[in-house]
């Protein structure tokens, strides 16, 4: 299983991936420590940090801050604009707020890395927000849960965590913490996250967390946005719909008026959702929720422009692109690459070199792809696949 995920292996190292998706994912908290001598990916410095806030242009809301002992306004820190004025922005970091870096792969390319690695190999969209919070016991959200999973890695200074019963369970997506409206449960676990640890907490686990210690405390939080059965099955039922009338037609008309009956209604609907049910096909669903995937799938595309005027010859050293999804379609005489979800044509006779391009293993030159082509012609392909980010050069 490291080898079909070995990005999300990783990151929960050394605890075994296996145990996390049977007794872990979307069931309870995991707590790993940081192992001596070995930097989680994801991992960034104040010093760094600082430099991304100040050293450019930043907008609200890419950059928000809250604080759960006094409320924060867009307009504390942000012009007319949404510009960020640092100044104002550092002031209420003094003051024990706290401030998120929303979107954080935009802002810091090791991360956007990290990102495309785990949506290429779980299938499902991944994010990352940032959250600084001074010390000496500060908090930028009272207790409350998420509608996603995620995992947070701590980066700098440490943060107290306190995790609670959940009697809601699983949220749907995009279904908001109400505070009125859930019950609070029972604390159940209080863990202190130090340099280096990271800390899985699924969807629908209420949590919050208090800044210890003098220095500021940084984490990054990587959230998991995966597709949920209710999805799929709208999608088959919807589907199955485009080839059956009878989904199509109305409910019967008064049904809901003030003398509507519902008893044959009732039976209807039971007898067509087991129609519809035996009708649903995976292979009618996936390649559209596929798509959509990859529509938005995020990419690390360092070294492209450079990658585009590079002298390639025999000594030039290529890897494939991480977080690079590709799917090669072989008709007779032309063949389809795709590269995360564009499409170009190439002839059907360069598909065995094509494919020990995109399947190497590690770093490689032009002669692990044979000798169909000569060296003009492998340089050729190759800058084809560098300039489609498939490949690109080992530097």
């Amino acid at each position: 299983m490291g080898d079909r995920f070995p990005s999300l292996a990783h990151l929960i190292a050394p605890h075994p991936l296996e145990d996390f998706l049977a007794n872990h994912w979307e069931q309870r908290y995991l707590h790993v420590r940081a192992q001596d001598g070995v930097r989680r990916d994801g991992m960034l410095d104040l010093a760094a940090i600082d430099a991304m806030l100040t050293g450019r242009l930043n907008r609200h809301p890419g950059i928000t801050v809250v604080n759960a002992k006094s409320p924060v306004e867009a307009a504390d820190y942000a012009g007319e604009s949404d510009d960020i004025d640092p100044i104002r922005l550092a002031k209420l970091f003094g003051g024990g707020a706290t401030i998120i870096v929303n979107n954080l792969d935009q802002l810091a390319p090791d991360v956007r890395g990290l990102l495309a690695k785990l949506e290429c190999e779980l299938g499902i969209h991944v994010q990352a927000n940032l959250y600084m919070t001074p010390g000496g016991g500060a908090q930028g959200f009272a207790a409350h849960y998420d509608s996603h999973d995620v995992i947070l890695v701590q980066c700098v200074g440490a943060k107290h965590w306190r995790l609670y019963d959940s009697p809601s369970g699983l949220p749907m997506r995009g279904e908001r913490f109400d505070a009125k409206a859930t019950k609070a449960g029972a604390q159940t676990a209080e863990l202190l996250l130090q340099p280096g640890d990271v800390l899985y907490i699924p969807r629908g686990l209420r949590h919050d967390a208090v800044a210890v210690g003098d220095q500021p405390s940084i984490h990054v939080t990587v959230g998991f946005h995966a597709f949920r059965w209710s999805e799929v099955l709208l999608e088959a039922l919807a589907a199955v719909a485009i080839d059956d009338p009878s989904l199509r037609a109305g409910v019967p008309l008064g049904t809901f008026g003030a003398r509507g009956t519902t008893d044959d209604v009732a039976a209807t609907l039971r007898a067509k959702a087991l129609a519809a049910a035996a009708a649903m096909r995976w292979e009618a669903v996936a390649p559209r929720m596929r798509s959509q995937f990859e529509a938005e799938h995020k990419e690390e595309l360092r070294g492209l422009v450079a990658d585009a005027v590079a002298t390639l010859g025999p000594d030039s050293r290529f890897v494939r692109r991480a977080g690079a999804r590709t799917a090669v379609d072989v008709g007779d005489t032309r063949l389809t690459l795709t590269v995360n979800g564009r499409s170009t044509e190439w002839p059907a006779a360069v598909a065995p070199m094509l494919r020990a391009a995109l399947e190497a293993d590690g770093v490689f030159d032009m002669t692990a792809l044979g000798d169909e082509l000569d060296d003009a012609g492998k340089v050729t392909m190759l800058r084809r696949l560098l300039a489609e980010g498939a490949l690109t050069l080992a530097r």
